[in-house]
Formats: structure tokens, C-alpha cells, sequence
């Protein structure tokens, strides 16, 4: 059986109807199928042959991949199945048609289900094994031999068989018989249609669990929804409920539409054993069919669950990925914890690790005074610049200790009081692990005057905290121990302490308040000769841009344990790997998340109840584009960076790193060819996302391949300069100039490109060096925690999107609890869900809806106070109509007249000025220009694809929705309404941490605090950041 194919053996018709469903057009397909034959990555073809795509971003460049894979392996399960049948000697011309003609696999599974080798029941086994199957095959066939079917079966009685009865046979033949009819292709896809049409999923909980036990899912305790409207997350947590026997799950459906169906595939008017079979057709439908296909579909069901899940995984790892660089800056980490403290590494503009530290402020040791003198002395020491926060536990509290302290540097350097810091030398160890002090008897303590308490120490990371506080002291004065004696006597200006504990004042001599620990225990002897003192430095006041930024944790530890970490930094415990990594994150996100498993970084929906498999190859593709997004550099990126790019995997990533080691920085691109893995074809596809800076040719340091450096050296002299030029700011400026003088449409015919490439071509070439991560916003830094005072109404704040669920977003602006935009305060549009506009790690514009200071709420907007559009009028019937034909329908962004949606070209790439940054989820943007595909959507402002605030031709303007409404007279009065009911909501739901689907939901949600006796719970205490999976399983609606 042969069928005409084309590009790679791909059946035109396939070809025709992907570009249909993709909106592309047929020769585009042809030559991405033909590219990807020839072995080319997607992302070397999203940026370097897009003459042949026709500029076909790397989003739409996957979706072709994934369809021409899933096309080939149907085909490929065709010719399997046909060869199968063929030599069972089953397989008749009409039967081998159907199987060609199927689309789906699941028509194709339905066509061979009577041929292939499957699991059986019992039942069907036993009357195999009684020899049954070829008089149910003959009754089935209607074949002559059975028509006096009482006489054959009366002979075949054989007790020595086990063929006792007339009627054990014909109970056996049925149960055959019943199999075939379950069997029957057109009879399973018309049930099935009728079970996904008007099926509903029903939950309940479980009769043996007991009363109080599952209270994470009571809101599935009595749940029905259609299975076509139910949402992923709902079927998960369905799922998981059912998993631990919490929940018992069913299937309804319309069981009088199936008896019709039944009805009519089932008659068998001309068979010579009708009755016989339609007696058997209940048993099939009940006992094998319906059974079959409830199964069937809740697999389906829960296949289509996991593909969103890890869609918003893999959306939300490449947002953590593509977030921008931090420029050089010097930064302290600070892995927040409560009772092992927080540990603290100061690390240079490189990453490099300087000093680590742990300090105790929190519960239950509380050594706030100490925490905050330790940090100031490692903030002034290595001159810090930014502190990077970890999300985890004790995060806010950190956070207010951090602000406290950078509120009160500013405070004393404001007022002038910023006196020096002194510390001893040798004091403390910089770098590396330290052996433990050796043990020093506790002499007496000295008190210190009343005017002048010297605070407790903090223990670092190689002392255990010990706090040598006597009964009859009060916890808020300090003991004099000598384990802080050095660090006591050195300091001479000391931060203000925290509100919960008094200053303390610094008139008193350093030396009345303490003793040196290496000093000979006191006596009294007046004559006894001083111990000699260490000498003393004063640290510099510290940086005037000292800021805080909260980072993504998740993953941290794992990667302190991995092998990577170990090779990496040998020298160093786990924990302070963990707390390095997060000031790395900071400082180059790309570059330090490539290290961890994707799968552990955490900000996924439900992201364990996925099939690992999946997740790990959808995550390991975002991985790879993000870092063929935005280049390397040959001569400083890690193995890990390497095995990511186009055409390299782990081995030739680590020769690559080795040969480097050995040999030096490589000095040209050609000089990658020296490494034996290297063939032309690996170099071709790698060599444009690998940069040299300072080579020997410059051209190696932009994004121009070097296939096309005769072109670029061509188009450099022709305008009078070179490439050196390139890195000469005002030669590069003149370049630019003379460029900008010939239209682009005559420097593409000049050099025989297209306009489009032409375009694309000469921006790699005017921007070398160029990082795409440098057009997106830049992370929050914070000087401290905005006060819920200080906030008014349409107050503008910039905040970061800590956690995306069904109903809205928790958006951090500075507040200790973070504030919720609410799905319809996100655009001024409908949108269907909130994934479609933010995501996890998002800087945002948001502006204050209202402020509830009692219950700590508020309540913020996307939407820009004045832009807000009238809703839509709700129309005869009570529907809502929309005026503005533009609006569409479900989720769909409005498209302009002739045209294709706001921010997308025909071509599959983005316009404007986000062009090179694709549209979720995956987006077709690159750097610059190219096409390169999951470019990192905006973290701020409006997205590709969605409208721009709405400020004209407003409803109010235009008078739409208004028409007939001032000519009718006034409706009568109505009755006072009945006070109703609102929700009862879990404290996940209160909390935030689960979704909800109402408005009185909502409403319940924000007037919780107004029960009397009720507990203040904010609607986010502590969501999950960066993360919008959530263990506990969303409200039902």
C-alpha cells in the first residue's frame, strides 16, 4: 500500500492541514520539515535560516516538530498495524482503507482493538480455553454451518471437555460474543462522543474516611462538573484525592442517548442470529464498553491536565531564566531560616565567594542586636551593594530585619552619625571553612555601666550559638561571654537596635565593657601586665545604594548536594553552596539556574502529579532555548551552559571546558574545530550562539555567523569601515548613520537578501555584544518594607508577581503581606485566564484599588486609574452583549482591521516594540530580531497580543450598549432582597493559597474578617513564591 509523500515522506495532506491549523502557509512547512531532516536544531534554524521559513519563530518552529513527529508515528503505527492483520490472514481491502484513512490514534487503536494481542478478562479466558472461540466466531459471521445452531451446540455437549450443558456452551459463546459487540469501532466512537458531550465528573468522600480526616479536599466531599468545562487543576486535585483514598470518583452521562446509539448500530437485521446477539449487547455495553471508556476518558482527561501543568511550569521556568543580569555589583546572600538561623555569604561582582557568616535573629534564640552588628560589619567590610533575600521560610521577617538596618544607615548617615566601624584583624576568617576557636575558660562577666550594654555575639557558621544568659539577668540585658569580646571591644558605632529591643548608648568606653578572650583571666592584682591587643581597622561607612532584593530559592539545596556544586566549590559546606547559589541567581539567573534540575526549581501547577518523563523533556527544551536566546560566551561558560547550546550535549560541553583549561582562552570561533568532537556539522550549528570578546576577529563577539562574515566585511567596507570599528563607539555611531541613508529594500536587493533578513542582519551586526535579557525590566530593589500607611488610591507601584492562581495574582510591592490583583483588574478586556497576561517573576505596573487597614488588605489593579472601560450592558435576557466587535470571544486578544493580533506578524514573529520577545507561552521572539523562538515575554507594561489600556472611544463616548434605555419608563420599586449567604472558605482559600472560582467566593474571601470571633487571616500570609503550585487542591466552583 503506497501513498504519495513529499518533504521527508510526510503525506501532503498532513502538510496542508498543519499549515491550516498553524495559519502558515503549506511551502513553509515543506521547508522546516526538510531543515529538520537535514539535522538542524530548532534553535539554529529559528535564527540563521530564516530565508528558507520565511521568518518562522522558534514557538511555531516546535509546534511544526511536535506535529511532524506525532504525523510520522501514526503513520509508522499504520504500516505495524497492517502488516499485523496481513499475517493473521484478517486483513480484507476495506479494512486496510479504513486504517490508512484513520487520523487519529485513537481511531486507529479502535480499528486493530479486534485484532490485537490484549489483556482478558476471566470470563473471556475460560471460553477460550473451552475451544468456544470458533462457534462464536461462526455465530458472529453468520456462516452457514451454525444456522441450526440448537442442533450444533446439542453436539458439541462433551463432559471429558468440560462441555457439560446445552447452556454452559451458549453462556460461553455469548460471553464471546459480547466481547465482539464492545469491539465494534463505529459503536466505540459514538458512545465515547456521547460520554465526553454530556459526561460529568462526580466526587464524594469516601466512606471510610472518618469525620475530621481529608479536610484539604472538603470541597470535593459533594462536586460535579462537566467534564468538558472542568479546569486542569480541578482534575488533578480530583485525582490526587482519589489517589489517597479520599475521594470516590464516578462518571454520569446520558445513558438514554447511548441506548439510541445502541439502538441503531446494534439492529443487525439480516442476521440469522439477531436475537442471539442483541441479548448479549447489554452484558458488552455495562460489562466491557462502558467500563472501557470511562477509563479512557479519565486518562484523557488527566493527560490533558499534565500537558497544562507543565505548560505553566515550563512558562514560569522561562521567566525565572530570562530574567535580566544584574549588573557588577557586589552582593551579600542571606538564606533565611528560624531555629539553624540564617546563613550569610558575601560574594564579589564575579560570584566569587568572600565571607560566610550565620547570624540568630529570629526565634527562638533572637539575637536581633547581633544579627543586625554582624551584617553591618560584612556590608561595610566587602563594600555590598545589593542583598539578596531567599523566599523561604523566614523570609519576611528577614526582609523587616534587613529594612530595619538599611532604614537606619540611612537614618545616621542622614544625621551625620555614621561614625566608623571598627573591627580587630584576625578576628575573623574570610575564607574557606576555619578550624573551631579553642576552647577559652568563661571568666566572670564585667558589667558594663548602665550606659553602655554591650549586645550578645552571633555565632558564625563553624560556632555553635550559645547564649551564656544567667537566670537572674533579664533577657533584654546582654551577658558579657568571651566568645564576643573581640568583636565587642571593636566596635564603636553600632546600629540602632530594633524596636522590640532599647538602644544602646555608645558613650562608654569600649574598654570598661569587656575583656580580650585571648587575655589572661582578670585578678586583682594591680600590677599584672595587659594582654596585648590585636590591632584594630576601621571599615568604610557603607555603599549609598545599599538595596534588597527577594530571590527564588527553590532549588538551592539541591543543587548544593549535586555533583555539580561539589566539583564546583569542594571547599564549601552544602549550606553555604545553597546561600552562594541565591546571590548567583541574582547576579546572572541564566547562568546559575542551568545548574539545577529544571523540574526542582518549583513553580509549577501540581507539577508532582505529572509524568516525570514529560516534564523533564518540555523543561529541558526550555532550558535550551533560553540559553541559545542569549548566547554564550566560549571563553567563561560553564559545562552546563555549553551542553544546552545548539548541536553540543554534556560530553562535548565538558572537552570543551577541559581543552580550555589546558590550552587557554580560545582566541577565534575557528579555533573550537581543534576539539576532536567538533565535526563541521556540530560547529555550523553551534558557532553562532558561541562568542569571543577581545579575539582576534571581531566579528566572533556578535550574533553574525561566521558563514556569513564575507557578507558582513563586504557591507562594512562598502560604507568605509571595518569590524574593529564595531567596538568604537562613535565609528559604530557613524555606521549606524551611513546604514540609516539606504533603505533596506535596496541594501537587500544589493546583497540578495530579503528585506526582512536584510533587516535582521545589519541589527546583529550594529549590536554586537548584544544581551536580550538587557531590554527587560530589571528586578526590584528595595531600600524597605512599604508601610500600609503610606499607600492612597490609584497610588502607582512597580511589584513583582510572587504567585499566579485561578482568580488573580499576589503581586509583592514592598508590603509585608503581599497585595491580589483580581483576575478582572488585569486588563480592561476579558481575559480567560490570568496565565494569559502574567507570569511567576513579573515586574508589573499596579496601582491601588483600596487599602483595608484593619484586616491588612489590598486590593490592586493593572488597569490605569481613568482607562477603565464601561462594563458591557447587559441586553434582553439579562446576557451581558458586548459593544466592541473587537472584544472576540472566549480568551482571544482583539485583532486589528486586516490584520494579524496586536504585537504577531504573518510571518509568526512579534512586531513593534517588543519584537524579539514572543508572545505566551512560548513566543517566536529573538535576539535581535532573529525570530528565536520563547523569548522571554515582558515583565512589565502590556504583553504581545494584549490591548493597550483602553483611553478612547469609550463605550460613554460612543453611546453603545445606551440605545432604548432612556425611552423606557422607570421599573417599579423592588422588594428589599433577602440577606444571602456567603461561602464558607478553607483557610487555604483564605490564606490565598487556593483558588476561587465565584464572586461570592470573593466577596465571602474579603469580608472573612468581618464575622465576629473570626481570626484575621490575610489573604496571602505567605504565598508560595514563585510558584503557583500549591500542595492543597483548589475550591471547587
Amino acid at each position: 500500500m503506497q501513498t504519495t509523500t513529499t518533504t521527508g515522506g510526510q503525506p501532503p495532506s498532513d502538510l496542508s492541514r498543519i499549515a491550516q491549523d498553524l495559519q502558515i502557509r503549506k511551502v513553509q512547512v515543506e521547508h522546516v520539515v526538510q531543515l529538520l531532516d537535514d539535522g538542524n536544531t530548532v534553535p539554529f534554524i529559528a535564527r540563521f535560516r530564516k530565508e528558507q521559513t520565511n521568518g518562522l519563530g522558534e514557538d511555531l518552529l516546535r509546534k511544526i516538530q511536535a506535529r511532524i513527529h506525532s504525523s510520522r508515528q501514526l503513520a509508522e503505527r499504520k504500516q505495524t498495524i497492517l502488516k499485523s492483520i496481513e499475517t493473521q490472514g484478517k486483513l480484507s481491502e476495506e479494512l486496510s482503507q479504513a486504517i490508512l484513512a484513520a487520523e487519529t490514534q485513537r481511531r486507529l487503536d479502535d480499528l486493530y482493538l479486534p485484532y490485537r494481542s490484549k489483556k482478558i478478562s476471566p470470563e473471556v479466558r475460560a471460553a477460550i480455553d473451552l475451544n468456544l472461540e470458533p462457534l462464536a466466531i461462526a455465530i458472529w459471521s453468520g456462516d452457514p454451518a451454525v444456522n441450526d445452531l440448537d442442533n450444533v451446540v446439542a453436539g458439541m455437549v462433551d463432559p471429558t471437555k468440560n462441555l457439560n450443558t446445552v447452556e454452559e456452551i451458549l453462556s460461553g459463546a455469548k460471553i464471546l460474543l459480547a466481547q465482539y459487540v464492545a469491539e465494534l469501532p463505529e459503536l466505540r466512537g459514538a458512545i465515547r462522543h456521547v460520554i465526553l458531550e454530556s459526561g460529568k465528573l462526580l466526587a464524594s468522600k469516601a466512606e471510610t474516611v472518618a469525620e475530621g480526616q481529608g479536610q484539604e479536599f472538603r470541597d470535593y466531599f459533594a462536586f460535579s462538573e462537566s467534564v468538558k468545562q472542568m479546569p486542569p487543576h480541578r482534575i488533578l486535585a480530583v485525582n490526587r484525592g482519589e489517589r489517597e483514598k479520599i475521594l470516590k470518583v464516578k462518571l454520569e452521562w446520558d445513558h438514554e442517548r447511548v441506548s439510541q446509539i445502541i439502538a441503531e448500530q446494534t439492529a443487525f437485521p439480516e442476521h440469522p442470529h439477531r436475537e442471539l446477539i442483541q441479548s448479549v449487547v447489554a452484558d458488552a455495553i455495562q460489562r466491557v464498553l462502558v467500563p472501557a471508556l470511562e477509563s479512557e476518558l479519565r486518562r484523557d482527561l488527566t493527560e490533558k491536565a499534565q500537558e497544562h501543568a507543565v505548560s505553566i511550569f515550563a512558562r514560569n521556568l522561562r521567566s525565572l531564566l530570562l530574567q535580566p543580569p544584574l549588573e557588577p555589583k557586589r552582593v551579600l546572600a542571606i538564606d533565611p531560616g528560624l531555629r539553624n538561623g540564617c546563613k550569610i555569604v558575601a560574594m564579589d561582582q564575579t560570584g566569587a565567594f568572600l565571607e560566610e557568616a550565620t547570624i540568630y535573629p529570629h526565634a527562638p534564640q533572637n539575637k536581633k542586636a547581633d544579627a543586625r552588628r554582624r551584617l553591618e560589619e560584612l556590608i561595610r567590610k566587602h563594600q555590598i551593594q545589593v542583598i539578596a533575600i531567599g523566599n523561604g521560610t523566614a523570609c519576611r521577617e528577614t526582609e523587616q530585619l534587613v529594612a530595619d538596618l538599611i532604614a537606619d544607615i540611612d537614618a545616621r548617615r542622614a544625621a551625620g552619625t555614621l561614625d566608623p566601624f571598627f573591627v580587630q584583624t584576625g578576628s575573623r576568617n574570610s575564607r574557606g571553612p576555619k578550624n573551631p576557636p579553642t576552647p577559652v575558660a568563661a571568666p566572670e562577666p564585667v558589667t558594663a555601666p548602665a550606659e553602655a550594654p554591650v549586645a550578645e555575639t552571633v555565632a558564625t557558621s563553624e560556632e555553635a550559638p550559645a547564649e551564656v544568659t544567667s537566670p537572674e539577668v533579664p533577657a533584654s540585658e546582654p551577658v558579657v561571654t568571651p566568645e564576643v569580646v573581640a568583636e565587642s571591644t571593636a566596635v564603636v558605632d553600632a546600629p540602632a537596635a530594633e524596636t522590640s529591643e532599647p538602644a544602646a548608648p555608645e558613650s562608654a568606653p569600649a574598654e570598661a565593657a569587656v575583656s580580650e578572650p585571648a587575655a589572661v583571666e582578670p585578678t586583682s592584682e594591680p600590677t599584672a601586665p595587659p594582654a596585648p591587643e590585636e590591632p584594630r581597622v576601621s571599615l568604610p561607612h557603607p555603599t549609598e545604594e545599599l538595596a534588597y532584593v527577594i530571590v527564588n530559592e527553590a532549588g538551592a539545596t539541591d543543587y548544593a548536594n549535586s555533583a555539580i556544586a561539589r566539583e564546583e566549590l569542594p571547599m564549601l559546606d552544602p549550606s553555604v553552596r545553597a546561600t552562594l547559589s541565591i546571590g548567583r541567581r541574582l547576579q546572572d539567573p541564566l547562568r546559575e539556574l542551568v545548574k539545577n534540575d529544571p523540574q526542582h526549581v518549583g513553580v509549577g501547577l501540581y507539577q508532582h502529579d505529572v509524568r516525570a518523563k514529560h516534564l523533564k523533556e518540555s523543561l529541558e527544551g526550555v532550558v535550551e532555548s533560553c540559553v541559545n536566546y542569549v548566547g554564550v560566551d566560549l571563553n567563561d561558560a560553564t559545562a552546563p551552559m555549553l551542553r544546552h547550546i545548539s548541536g553540543l550535549n554534556q560530553v562535548v560541553a565538558r572537552e570543551i571546558v577541559d581543552f580550555r583549561a589546558a590550552q587557554g582562552p580560545f582566541k577565534s570561533r575557528d579555533a573550537l574545530m581543534q576539539i576532536p568532537s567538533i565535526n563541521p556539522h556540530r560547529y555550523n550549528q553551534a558557532i553562532g550562539f558561541l562568542k569571543i570578546s577581545g579575539g582576534e576577529e571581531p566579528l566572533d563577539a556578535t550574533w553574525v555567523h561566521p558563514e556569513q562574515y564575507e557578507l558582513a566585511r563586504r557591507l562594512l567596507a562598502d560604507a568605509g569601515f571595518t569590524a574593529a570599528d564595531l567596538f568604537d563607539a562613535e565609528k559604530l555611531q557613524a555606521l549606524v548613520a551611513k546604514l540609516a541613508e539606504t533603505p533596506h529594500e535596496e541594501l537587500a536587493a544589493r546583497y540578495s537578501l530579503s528585506p526582512g533578513a536584510m533587516a535582521d542582519f545589519i541589527d546583529c551586526l550594529i549590536r554586537p555584544g548584544y544581551d536580550p535579557r538587557q531590554d527587560l525590566p530589571p528586578p526590584i530593589f528595595k531600600k524597605g518594607l512599604l508601610k500600609l500607611e503610606d499607600l492612597t488610591p490609584n497610588m502607582e507601584l512597580k511589584g513583582t508577581v510572587l504567585n499566579v492562581v485561578d482568580f488573580g495574582a499576589f503581586v509583592d510591592i514592598g508590603l509585608k503581606d503581599s497585595g491580589l490583583v483580581h483576575i478582572s483588574q488585569m486588563a480592561n478586556r476579558y481575559i480567560k485566564s490570568p496565565y494569559d497576561v502574567v507570569a511567576v517573576g513579573d515586574v508589573v505596573t499596579v496601582w491601588v484599588m483600596q487599602v483595608d487597614a484593619e484586616r491588612r488588605r489590598v486590593s490592586l489593579t493593572m488597569i490605569e486609574p481613568g482607562t477603565e472601560r464601561k462594563p458591557p450592558e447587559r441586553g434582553a435576557g439579562g446576557d451581558r452583549r458586548r459593544s466592541n466587535p473587537e472584544a472576540g470571544g472566549g480568551d482571544r486578544p482583539p485583532r486589528r482591521e486586516g490584520g494579524p493580533a496586536r504585537g504577531e506578524r504573518r510571518d509568526g514573529q512579534d512586531a513593534g516594540p517588543n519584537r524579539g520577545r514572543g508572545p505566551r507561552p512560548g513566543g517566536a521572539g529573538g535576539p535581535p530580531n532573529s525570530g528565536q523562538g520563547g523569548g522571554r515575554p515582558p515583565m512589565g507594561g502590556q504583553r504581545p497580543g494584549a490591548p493597550r489600556p483602553f483611553r478612547a472611544g469609550r463605550l460613554s463616548d460612543r453611546g453603545e450598549g445606551d440605545s432604548g434605555d432612556a425611552s423606557r419608563p422607570a421599573p417599579p420599586p423592588r422588594k428589599p432582597a433577602k440577606p444571602r449567604s456567603l461561602p464558607n472558605l478553607s483557610d487555604a482559600a483564605l490564606k490565598g493559597k487556593a483558588p476561587l472560582h465565584t464572586f461570592g467566593e470573593l466577596e465571602a474571601f474579603f469580608k472573612a474578617k468581618d464575622v465576629p470571633g473570626k481570626p484575621e487571616t490575610p489573604p496571602a500570609n505567605d504565598p508560595p513564591a514563585a510558584s503557583p503550585e500549591s500542595d492543597t487542591p483548589p475550591a471547587a466552583e
